[in-house]
């Protein structure tokens, strides 16, 4: 026995088990190399760096089970969802072959919430890291109080026409079409195409800071001295202004001024817009979205949609508990801006004008 205890080795299953609490949380980071140290430090066991990985994943299966037995819970998963958020448009697209193919979630308080914002629609996608990967997909917009109200969220296979046009068919579905409505987003081709099929003469425009990035890589001659002068002709609010401030870009590189014209002045300047867009030039919401969920796209998919559900629902309970504080006919946002301005504007002098009438 003595010597059975000497040759005893220690299972992935049973270090897996003693680690279990550091996942539980996805946003926590704990690798391999966090095991191996953990474990010789608590325990006086040295593992090898399979050994530890072998651990992870035992405990990885045991807290999010099988990947493809994600997928087995989605009908009922939406059902639910449906008879607990009344009014909520939830599609599930599958192949011929009955496999998975695209989602669409978008839930009832979004939807309320859309008909007190302004008609921009934020749209993005970025890439999950499960064992399946894949796209999600996401439509945002920025709310009275100025801040992000998720309005749809969908996983598809990659960005293409057919996965941009079936999303915006559901969007379309859930809300319809706004007055002097409009998409900004980056300068994905597959986004330009399906919102010029499902919303045809709607306008699109783009990422103000995607182009500058664009040109900050094509274009290495003068970069530096060209980006505030970029930005400031993106902000113009008369053509006087963005004639100006384009002639100094022609003056620094030529082929910046032909870059931005092929493009269209219309889908990143403010000033040629077609309908009013106010502050929304960049797709940040949809970046800061994205930040948020940075650390659980590695989850299977029917634990990220649960992720996503109580995000939303937990936002929708803070701000509704933030209004209910709030007495004031503004957002605690907008309204310090007001009493801001209204104490500079008492600080301002008034000059007397004279006019004198010539004899």
């Amino acid at each position: 026995m003595d010597e059975t205890f000497i040759h005893r080795k220690r299972t992935a299953t049973v270090v897996g088990s003693m680690v279990i609490p550091k996942y539980c949380d996805p946003k926590t980071v704990y690798t391999q190399k966090d095991i191996q140290t953990d474990m010789l430090s608590e325990y006086g066991v040295n593992l090898s760096y399979m050994q530890a990985w072998r651990a992870k994943e035992k405990v990885l299966q045991f807290l999010r089970g099988n990947p493809a037995d994600s997928y087995n819970k989605l009908p009922k998963y939406f059902y639910i969802l449906e008879e607990t958020y009344p009014g909520s448009v939830v599609k599930l697209k599958k192949t011929v072959d009955e496999c998975f193919l695209y989602t669409f979630v978008t839930l009832c308080t979004s939807i309320s919430g859309w008909q007190h914002c302004r008609p921009v629609v934020v749209v993005d996608g970025t890439f999950l890291k499960s064992a399946y990967m894949g796209i999600m997909l996401t439509a945002s917009t920025m709310d009275v109080a100025g801040t992000i109200l998720p309005l749809a969220y969908a996983v598809v296979d990659s960005e293409n026409d057919a996965s941009w046009k079936w999303f915006f068919e559901q969007f379309k579905q859930a809300y319809g079409e706004r007055p002097s409505m409009c998409v900004v987003s980056d300068r994905n081709e597959s986004i330009l195409n399906s919102t010029s099929i499902v919303y045809p003469g709607m306008p699109h425009y783009s990422c103000m800071w995607h182009i500058w990035t664009n040109i900050r890589s094509k274009f290495k001659k003068g970069h530096l001295q060209l980006h505030e002068l970029y930005f400031a002709t993106a902000r113009s609010y008369t053509l006087d202004e963005f004639n100006e401030r384009m002639s100094k870009i022609e003056e620094v590189d030529p082929r910046v001024k032909s870059y931005l014209y092929d493009i269209g002045y219309h889908r990143w300047l403010r000033v040629h817009a077609t309908v009013n867009k106010t502050w929304t030039m960049t797709s940040d919401i949809a970046e800061s979205l994205n930040a948020v969920t940075k650390d659980v796209r590695e989850l299977p998919i029917f634990d990220l949609l649960e992720y996503m559900r109580t995000l939303l629902e937990r936002w929708t309970n803070e701000k509704l508990l933030k209004a209910k504080g709030t007495f004031t006919f503004l957002g605690s946002k907008f309204n310090k801006e007001l009493e801001n301005n209204r104490t500079l504007s008492q600080k301002h002098r008034v000059r007397s004008v004279y006019l004198v009438q010539k004899k």
